[in-house]
């Protein structure tokens, strides 16, 4: 820049001098700034990269969900006291994960869900179900191991370092952590959290590097590392202290204190010593720890002792006030049902799991009128009634049909029943179970039955083909069809069918000869069950998918067969029983076969009249036993019904069965007459 100097005005420099003089301190100015942004930005990047996490170990391996769009799809977890290895494997055909299982890992499984879930969640809900349990996962390569949470601490987890509360994930994974220590100390610090550490977790110190390396749930890491923020604070120089509560609410006792130790500082004595101007202490702090229902003090001796004091004195045990009974009216749900449920899960949250109230909570059932009596604060129902409606909804609905069947082997061999399906197995494969379709095919001759398969069975045209195979079998004199129940029963409740004769016999026998001239004889008698029962409870899994356990017991009388008593005989009987769990879609049949006896039965040929003549009769005819192996089929139809459309419709469907024979019936007849 040139000053240029003017003879004719020669105030120009005085007044560009100034001028200038502000631009240069404006260069300097903006200068400065850049270098403090830029070194504000430095210390942020510095800052961000101490509380960053770092994560070291394997990760779990879910083909399943690398699929596009598979992560986001719905569906619904309900397990009622199921095998807990029958629940690993269902999440593991649901993520494809391939489970290594210890053989220590035994119980059952109860997982309501009324809501859906996102496909990409169910492994979180399923490391929650093993913490629950007492059991971990832990990923090793391509399998992920189960084994006692005990264990996990000496397995290869995940480890992770760092302290930061807001990158710690909250879920059940079983990781170590290690968090590094600035300000407080180490020891008094480790031995307030230790308390805090889950069963089967561990919490230990390295003192090198000042640090705390704690082994637990993820979340539980991630409570822990809250309260770690808060006490590793600069200048924290003070006691810290866990003071137990047995009666009131760590957050509610908590939060009383704050106010007091605000206004004043009470001395041992209980007067009011000195006022303390925004608070009682530059680094008091008390935090409430909701799951083990305790206070963690940080303050100094002296302000620790008024703390306990005043502790003392709030945490007593309350009366139960009329305002807090309330009567829940169920619409849906068994009381009892529901009652036992809540029993279970509120007696941990009320232990201190994850609820802020520790007031007095009691729920009992009511079975006459189907309700709850809730004693519990406005905080706790709250929270229960909460439970409740998501519990108290209306259950799906399954129709399950039953067909039992009888055929000879002589008639078994003639329609062509195959011990396999239908459809042609592939190449190098076992041949299973497999979806059909169950009829005639093109080239069968019309009113024959051909190629009945066992094994799955799809419907046709929409109907349960069934019916038709039933009419079909009819026309064989060796098939006889027992019976054909169907029950309609709720999602995961149990349903028992019975089709018995009870038969009486003498069990006992004897003759008092108290007057040798008139014994009398006295017989005691027993009954018996003979006939059909039938137990069903049917699980539906996402798609449409249910799972049967099905018991069925089939019995029968011999009567050529007798055990001897005085007086009278006692019948024998043969029993066929089977007990599975089949997992098969909502409309299709599954066949179980296989159940084989040994009938005797008296063969008579004769020429014909002449073998009905009497005295020469016998020698035109001839008598002879032979044993027939019989079969018994259990064909088994479930029906899932989710409206009230899809009920009306199977009704109606049965009532057109119901109707249909005795319309015929009566055509016949009009047609006689």
């Amino acid at each position: 820049m040139s000053i240029l100097y003017d003879k004719k005005r020669p105030g120009l420099l005085s007044t560009r001098i100034p001028l200038l003089l502000l631009v240069l301190c404006s260069y300097i100015l903006i200068a400065e700034l850049q270098s403090s942004v830029s070194l504000a930005n430095q210390q942020s990047k510095s800052q961000v990269s101490e509380r960053s996490t770092k994560m070291t170990g394997p990760e779990v391996y879910m083909p399943e969900l690398l699929k596009p769009g598979v992560a986001d799809k719905l569906i619904s977890l309900d397990f009622d006291q199921v095998d807990i290895k029958i629940f690993i494997k269902t999440i593991g055909e649901l993520t494809g994960i391939n489970f290594l299982i210890d053989d220590s890992i035994r119980g059952t499984v109860t997982l309501i869900s009324p809501t859906r879930i996102r496909l990409g969640e169910v492994y979180e809900v399923f490391e929650s179900v093993l913490q629950v349990k007492g059991f971990a996962a832990v990923p090793a390569g391509r399998i992920v191991k189960i084994i006692p949470r005990a264990e996990a601490s000496k397995s290869n987890i995940l480890i992770r370092v760092g302290g930061d509360p807001e990158l710690i994930p909250q879920n059940d994974a079983v990781v170590t952590q290690i968090i590094p220590i600035r300000f407080a100390n180490i020891a008094e610090l480790s031995s307030s959290l230790t308390p805090l550490v889950s069963t089967g977790g561990n919490l230990t110190t390295y003192v090198q590097s000042n640090s705390i390396i704690l082994t637990d749930t993820s979340s539980n890491i991630h409570r822990m590392a809250k309260l770690i923020q808060e006490l590793d604070t600069e200048g924290a120089k003070e006691n810290i202290v866990l003071i137990r509560l047995k009666y009131g609410s760590a957050h509610n006792i908590s939060e009383q204190i704050k106010q007091i130790m605000q206004q004043s500082t009470v001395a041992p004595g209980g007067r009011v010593a000195r006022a303390v101007p925004g608070g009682a202490g530059a680094a008091l702090k008390i935090l409430p720890d909701e799951r083990t229902n305790s206070l963690i003090v940080l303050a100094n001796p002296e302000d620790t002792e008024i703390i306990r004091g005043l502790v003392k004195e709030l945490d007593v045990e309350r009366p139960v006030e009329a305002g807090n009974v309330h009567v829940i009216y169920l619409n849906h749900a068994e009381a009892v049902d529901i009652e036992k449920s809540l029993s279970k899960v509120l007696g941990q949250l009320v232990s201190g799991a994850k609820i802020e109230s520790r007031e007095p909570l009691q729920i009992t059932a009511d079975e006459n009128t189907n309700s709850l009596i809730v004693v519990a604060s406005s905080q706790y129902y709250r929270i229960v009634e909460d439970i409740i409606g998501k519990l108290d909804v209306v259950r799906e609905q399954v129709l399950v049909e039953f067909q039992i069947i009888e055929v000879s082997e002589d008639v078994l061999k003639e329609i062509g029943v195959d011990w396999a399906t239908l459809d042609e197995a592939i190449a190098d494969s076992v041949r299973g179970f497999a979806f059909t379709n169950l009829g005639p095919r093109i080239e069968a001759v019309s009113g024959d039955l051909e190629g009945l398969a066992i094994g799955l069975h799809k419907e046709v045209g929409g109907q349960a083909t069934i019916g038709a195979v039933l009419k079909a079998l009819e026309k064989h004199s060796g098939i006889n069809i027992l019976s054909t129940p169907h029950v309609l029963t709720s999602n995961h409740q149990e349903a028992t069918i019975t089709v018995v004769d009870n038969v009486p016999y003498v069990r006992d026998s004897r003759v008092t000869e108290i007057d040798p001239a008139t014994p009398t004889k006295i017989q005691t008698f027993d009954f018996k069950d003979v006939g059909i029962e039938l137990t069903v409870t049917p699980h539906i899994s996402p798609g449409d998918i249910v799972r049967l356990e099905v018991n069925a017991s089939f019995s029968k009388l011999v009567p050529s067969a007798t055990t001897g008593v005085v007086g009278g005989d006692t019948p024998t009987t043969s029993k066929r029983e089977v007990e599975t769990v089949i997992s098969i879609p909502s409309g299709t049949t599954v066949v179980i076969g296989g159940l084989i006896r040994d009938d005797e039965e008296t063969v008579e040929k004769k020429i014909p009249l002449l073998g009905d003549l009497p005295l020469i009769g016998g020698l035109f005819r001839v008598n002879r036993d032979r044993v027939q192996k019989t079969n018994l089929l259990l064909f088994i139809t479930p029906h899932v019904l989710t409206t009230k459309e899809a009920l009306e419709q199977i009704t109606e469907e049965k009532k057109r069965q119901t109707l249909e024979p005795q319309a015929s019936f009566e055509e016949e007849l009009s047609f006689l007459f």
